[in-house]
């Protein structure tokens, strides 16, 4: 009697089920040998209706040995284009859901080959699989080329969906289990489920075409592929099997040949991934797919070589293999020289392959030692971007500060996205400010210094590669605070250096408002000087005439010399004012006068001395430089008379090309008078001096003379020279 018959093996399908009577074994008429009945090829059976039913394994054996070669290779083709496409996709969602629907149905094909036979742990896969292909199909539309997951709706459809198929493979436990009577009905709603996951992954591939931009043409022709895989693959085997068994009419086409054409999908997929349109899939030569191969590699040698051992060991060998001695050498051998040889074997690959292949703490100190050198906030933005895109193997890189104080800034190198706004800078930065299914984002890691956020620094994608590996985010994380302090510094200084430059450009007004107030002020001088010659000395000198004329009054005589002591004072004050001489005859001429008028006013010793390199005469300078030099001269000789203590006093002038030298040297005290009180009025007649000589770049310096006494020497250069100071000689300078 049958006791126990698996759901969906060759016997169910024959229609025996348990309680039948088994009548004939291989022709052998019964069997007591529960052992001979498990093994046998061919049985018949009676149910309690006396129907009769004959099983016999040798059309499934032969139909299985036909469709291994081809369900194998859909296999493989599902299993190969899934793992490319998580491999290569920039997409995580969508490359897990991809994956999983592949491998799905890789297992659905491979283990269909045994279902026939009844084998439990096949039936059990075959069904999974099928399940869990119909959801990953779902899934696939629902994640690309539109996200749908992102609203609510869209993720209540998916929960729905997934709780829905793991409800399928539970119940499909439980009646394999417990209630075998109800695998039919748990059969037909598995493929009516099946059929409305097709159909709603159909009918979202259109959707998506209908909504891509014709603009978009390589993305659109990914897309076609895709969706023209989809529908023509899923729709043969829910035709012509799944619905028509729904419907109760049997199979139109067995589900072995039908299912034959869901083999488009992997290639239409395949299809999408070369047109370097699909999830972000840019390059193909990426660090997991060497890794993948490389181990696949490592594998198959590993399994040839374990079996060539084993072979040649029990040749030699006499009596039963010890088999937990030869697993556990195996394993011993394969922990020992795996890790090693595949890494060796990757980072060989790697550096044939890609240009970001580094030393990490060689590349950190190099950097480091970089970074120390620079000061320049430009050329540390500039110096880093392209070390950082360099080492990386970056396609473009940019670094954003942010100040405080002022708008953002934005560097970029490399194919930097021009069109992205530094302002929406975020964890992940794609070129057009948003995350979209497949597109290439950045990585943004932020440039903190003292607690203050300076800004970021946003690496976009390898050239040969696309993701960052974990020592190159380790890289970065360590760089970056160095670059926000050398940045804060280099910040630091510009700032440092704009308010210098503000400074000096206060200083320059400054200097051009003395200036003007120096040349407004000798304007005014010489007005003052004119209006007192024209009216009140003319005045003065007609009434001394007058005076002298008149012989009636007897004070007329006194009154006279009176009057002329007032012109002989307002010619003085003229001359103080503004000496005719300088502006008729030139410098030399009013340096005379001024020596003069000292000698005749007080007992000062002064003497003029002149010298030119070519024994040409002094000539004429600029006019408003021969009245600075004159108020130099006039301000130093009054604070010899009035602070120095001094007998004698020389001023000495020397023109040398383009070079001027002016010295007013005394026999006084020397810096010992600003010591005694005079110190202030000597430094504010000395910051006159300065401010008067500002415009043409001449200085003034008071130090003490190598015979004793005060020396102010101006020098001006009048032509670019800069070395003449020293030419003038010692014997220059002489007292008598």
């Amino acid at each position: 009697v049958v006791v126990d018959v698996h759901p969906g093996g060759l016997a169910w399908d024959a229609g025996v089920r348990p309680g039948d009577s088994v009548i004939d074994v291989d022709e052998r008429g019964t069997l007591t040998d529960e052992q001979g009945v498990a093994g046998a090829g061919a049985i018949q059976t009676r149910s309690d209706a006396r129907a009769v039913t004959s099983v016999s394994t040798a059309g499934a054996r032969q139909a299985s040995l036909q469709r291994r070669p081809g369900f194998l290779a859909l296999a493989v083709c599902f299993t190969v284009v899934g793992a490319v496409i998580f491999m290569l996709s920039t997409d995580p969602v969508a490359a897990r859901v991809i994956f999983g629907g592949m491998v799905a149905a890789a297992i659905t094909l491979i283990t269909a080959i045994a279902t026939p036979f009844g084998a439990p742990w096949a039936l059990a896969a075959a069904y999974v699989g099928l399940v869990g292909t119909g959801a990953g199909v779902f899934l696939l539309f629902m994640v690309f080329p539109i996200n749908h997951l992102r609203s609510r709706a869209g993720r209540g459809a998916a929960i729905v969906a997934l709780g829905l198929h793991g409800a399928l493979a539970a119940c499909y436990g439980v009646v394999v289990t417990s209630t075998p009577g109800h695998y039919a009905a748990l059969k037909s709603t598995t493929f009516g489920i099946l059929v409305v996951d097709a159909g709603i992954a159909c009918a979202l591939a259109v959707a998506a075409l209908l909504q891509t931009s014709p603009l978009r043409r390589e993305a659109r022709r990914a897309l076609e592929l895709l969706a023209l895989g989809t529908i023509v693959g899923l729709t043969p085997f829910c035709l012509f099997a799944l619905v028509p068994h729904l419907l109760g009419q049997g199979y139109i086409l067995p589900p072995d040949v039908a299912i034959l054409s869901v083999g488009l999908l992997p290639l239409s997929l395949g299809a999408a991934v070369l047109s370097r349109q699909f999830l972000g899939i840019t390059r193909f030569v990426r660090r997991g797919l060497i890794a993948l191969i490389v181990w696949s590699a490592l594998i198959s040698a590993y399994t040839m070589l374990l079996s060539v051992l084993w072979h040649a060991v029990d040749e030699g060998r006499v009596g039963p293999p010890p088999a937990r001695v030869e697993v556990a050498l195996g394993v011993v051998f394969i922990a020992g020289t795996f890790p090693p040889l595949q890494q060796l074997l990757r980072r060989g690959l790697e550096r044939l392959l890609f240009r970001d292949v580094y030393d990490y703490a060689e590349t950190l100190r190099a950097l480091s030692t970089e970074l120390a050198a620079l000061i320049d906030r430009d050329t540390v933005v500039e110096h880093v971007l392209s070390r950082v895109g360099e080492v990386l193997d970056l396609r473009w890189a940019a670094i954003v500060l942010t100040p405080a104080d002022g708008p953002a800034t934005r560097f970029g190198w490399g194919d930097y996205p021009v069109q992205s706004k530094a302002g929406e800078v975020g964890e992940i930065w794609p070129y057009d400010g948003r995350r979209r299914s497949g597109g290439e984002g950045a990585q943004r890691v932020p440039l903190v210094s003292e607690g203050e956020i300076l800004g970021a620094v946003v690496l976009g994608p390898k050239r040969h590669d696309v993701e960052l590996l974990p020592q190159d985010h380790e890289l970065i994380a360590t760089l970056a605070p160095l670059v926000a302090a050398t940045l804060r510094s280099a910040l630091l200084m510009r700032r440092l250096d704009l308010h210098v430059a503000a400074l000096r450009d206060k200083e320059r007004v400054l200097a051009a408002l003395n200036g003007k107030l120096i040349r407004v002020q000798e304007r005014e001088r010489q007005r003052l000087a004119l209006d007192l010659h024209d009216d009140p000395l003319q005045r003065a000198i007609l009434l001394a005439r007058e005076l002298g004329e008149s012989d009636r009054c007897p004070k007329a005589e006194r009154w006279r010399w009176s009057a002329e002591a007032i012109a002989l004072s307002l010619r003085a004050i003229c001359a103080e004012l503004r000496p005719p001489a300088l502006d008729d005859f030139g410098l030399l001429a009013g340096l005379g006068h001024l020596i003069s008028d000292l000698r005749a006013r007080s007992d000062l010793a002064v003497e003029l001395l002149v010298d030119t390199n070519d024994g040409e005469p002094f000539g004429r300078l600029d006019a408003d430089l021969e009245i600075a030099l004159y108020r130099v001269t006039q301000e130093a000789l009054n604070n010899c008379l009035k602070h120095a203590r001094a007998t004698a006093v020389v001023v000495a002038l020397r023109r040398d090309g383009g070079d001027l030298l002016l010295r007013v040297t005394d026999n006084g005290r020397g810096n010992a008078l600003g010591r005694n009180g005079a110190e202030g009025t000597l430094q504010l007649g000395l910051l006159g001096m300065r401010e008067r000589l500002r415009p043409w770049g001449g200085s003034v310096r008071v130090g003490d003379a190598p015979h004793g006494g005060t020396e102010v020497i101006v020098e001006v250069d009048l032509g670019g020279c800069d070395e003449w100071i020293g030419q003038l000689g010692a014997d220059t300078v002489s007292y008598r």
